[in-house]
């Protein structure tokens, strides 16, 4: 089993708003194990400072790293060459010894303590290794930070903003925010999952109205279904939080063969008619016209291996079926992004190139599945050249934007390069997509400012940023001549 999940590392204490894993590739054989090497416990989230998760008999366990260089170890000043040692002064030939008499080596002459090994030279505890250059705690490899010190843009901080983008409002985004879901507007409402821990509570609450974002009071909705609250119960928060103006959308996965697992369906004018769906591996999730389409392993009663699914919320009581077959090279679930102009890029992990890959969808593809059960190839849609791994991906207007990077040996911590646009032109009735060439948006100057959510706001992208100067929630807009 591999998941990979993006994290932000703050507030849920380690679950956050991916867009975060962020990549997390739920294969299709499940096991009960949490880990089966270090790779996998990249979604238990960020691990305290000083701190990483290594795989312990199938467990994710945190382990302290070791720091051999910063200023505590054999050449910071403190043994063998520091001065205080063989050649120090202080032994055999020093001067109080078997020779240290009168003659030749008596303590006045070459070896007699006040010259080469004396210990006042090279080795003696005041030059290059003596504790006060460059690996004696001081200097670059220290602990010194260059995000300390770096200039940050208020908004975007070391991000870059691209030829045919601006940056709109932002706001501060609370800690304890975890995955971000907007309505579709004009007036735009934010919600959230808020997540103590893997054990819980885990709650949908109110993040306001945009751009006045702040977290509600009370808890909206319980994440976990009945079944999955009693005491310890460890779940997995999916990464997304969708909503169609009347319902919101959350997820969460167990471990457990076949990764079992539920969405949560909130009703935004009537709670008590909310409820869950049985859904076991799902990891993301879009919003088409009566429906809520889900990557993942089932739905309800439907159970058909990794696919897209569809949650028909255009009935009552909701209707579920398979609306996309996978392809064969498929070894994990993928990301869903859903355009103003109605294609859904549909994705998936590959075994083939190790690498998440999407295409996208005509919109009448999708119609035509949600009303005849008639599933759609998913191979069969053109695909993005995305060029790389992709951790997250976002409808942007009439296309959608993707998180470029990857998880970078030995630690896997996530390194990210860029936030790029593709647009999606619809021809033959919504029969035919054609998907535009690779359009940067955001640059990774260096990783001192990291994007840690994407999600749309009417034909805009919002994206949620994390520096020194805290998590934020930043409006970017296609510039007036490029729309």
């Amino acid at each position: 089993m591999k998941t990979e999940r993006m994290m932000t590392g703050r507030g849920l204490k380690g679950f956050a708003w991916v867009l975060t894993t962020l990549a997390m590739a739920l294969t299709s054989t499940g096991c009960g194990d949490e880990c089966v090497d270090d790779f996998d416990c990249r979604d238990q989230g960020a691990a305290p400072a000083g701190q990483r998760f290594t795989c312990a008999e199938n467990k994710c366990e945190l382990t302290s790293i070791p720091v051999p260089d910063a200023g505590t170890e054999t050449d910071a000043g403190t043994t063998t060459d520091a001065g205080t040692g063989t050649d120090a002064g202080t032994t055999t030939d020093a001067g109080t010894g078997t020779d240290a008499g009168t003659t030749t080596d008596a303590g006045t002459e070459t070896d007699a303590g006040t010259t080469t090994d004396a210990g006042t030279e090279t080795d003696a505890g005041t030059t290059t290794d003596a504790g006060t250059e460059t690996d004696a705690g001081t200097e670059t490899d220290a602990g010194t930070d260059p995000c300390e010190t770096t200039t940050y843009d208020p908004k975007l901080g070391t991000l870059q903003l691209q030829s045919g983008f601006v940056a709109g409002e932002s706001a501060s985004l609370p800690a304890s925010a975890g995955p971000v879901g907007v309505t579709p507007g004009p007036t735009y409402s934010l919600y959230t999952v808020v997540s103590g821990s893997s054990t819980g509570p885990h709650a949908l609450y109110s993040l306001g109205t945009w751009p006045q974002v702040s977290l509600g009071t009370a808890q909206l909705f319980d994440v976990a279904a009945p079944a999955d609250r009693a005491a310890g119960t460890k779940l997995f928060l999916s990464p997304f939080v969708e909503t169609d103006g009347q319902r919101v959308l959350t997820g969460y996965t167990k471990s457990g063969a076949g990764f079992p697992g539920s969405v949560g369906v909130y009703d935004v004018s009537a709670p008590a008619n909310s409820t869950y769906v049985s859904a076991p591996s799902n990891f993301s999730a879009g919003v088409v016209p009566g429906a809520f389409l889900i990557n993942g392993g089932g739905l309800d009663t439907v159970s058909a291996g990794l696919a897209v699914y569809a949650l028909k919320t255009d009935s009552s009581p909701f209707t579920a079926l398979k609306v996309g077959t996978l392809p064969p090279e498929t070894g994990g679930s993928g990301f869903t992004a859903v355009a103003t102009n109605g294609v859904a890029m549909l994705g998936y992990f590959s075994d083939d190139t190790f690498l998440n890959e999407g295409r996208a969808v005509a919109p009448a593809a999708i119609t035509e599945a949600l009303r005849s059960g008639t599933p759609f190839a998913v191979a069969d849609a053109p695909a993005l050249d995305v060029g790389s791994n992709f951790v997250a991906a976002s409808g942007h207007g009439e296309g959608v934007s993707v998180l470029r990077g990857d998880y970078v040996p030995p630690d896997y911590n996530f390194a990210g390069t860029d936030v790029s646009r593709f647009a999606f032109t619809v021809t033959d009735e919504g029969a035919t997509v054609t998907v535009g060439a690779r359009q940067p948006v955001l640059v990774y100057a260096d990783q001192c400012t990291r994007v840690t959510g994407m999600t749309a706001i009417g034909v805009d992208l919002l994206v949620g940023v994390d520096d020194k100067n805290g998590p934020r929630l930043v409006r970017i807009q296609q510039a007036p001549q490029f729309r």
